[in-house]
């Protein structure tokens, strides 16, 4: 297995695998799945050109298995550190024939090891009920409520 920050070529793979894991959690779509493919992949370029978002992929035989994506929050400048970010985990999805393997885990190992390179404060998840063991498991805390407005349903 082969872990390692997604290239461009690969973005449309990983707007697949974004539609299979949103329709696996029971979302029902509102576009056709070849427009969401395309308007997902321009979203990933944009992101990843920005330097706001990095995705991870775990390959195996040249085909992606698994991703995990980070958000980086830049920090509003503070007295004690002026320039400090941390990172939002977010999309950490395997498919079914590879799960129970440790891909996940692998991954968010990478993914905490690029993070204490890039110097990010700490990094944050909003776990489903399901990956919360895996993510207690390799050190996450459950340190506050998370309090929202909430706007609108999704």
């Amino acid at each position: 297995m082969n872990y390692r920050i997604a290239t461009s070529e690969e973005f449309p793979r990983l707007a697949e695998l974004r539609w299979k894991f949103r329709r696996e959690s029971g979302e029902e779509p509102l576009m056709e799945k070849a427009d969401f493919v395309s308007r997902c992949t321009d979203f990933l370029k944009t992101a990843s050109e920005n330097g706001f978002h990095t995705f991870w992929i775990a390959e195996s035989s040249d085909e992606i298995v698994g991703n995990l994506f980070v958000h980086r929050i830049d920090l509003i400048p503070r007295p004690c550190q002026f320039q400090d970010a941390f990172g939002y985990v977010t999309n950490n999805y395997v498919i079914p024939s590879h799960r129970g393997r440790g891909i996940g885990k692998a991954l968010l190992a990478k993914v905490r090891e690029w993070a204490t390179k890039e110097d990010f404060e700490l990094l944050i998840v909003y776990p489903s009920e399901r990956a919360e063991a895996l993510y207690a498991r390799e050190g996450f805390e459950s340190k506050n409520d998370v309090m929202e407005m909430r706007l609108r349903d999704f």
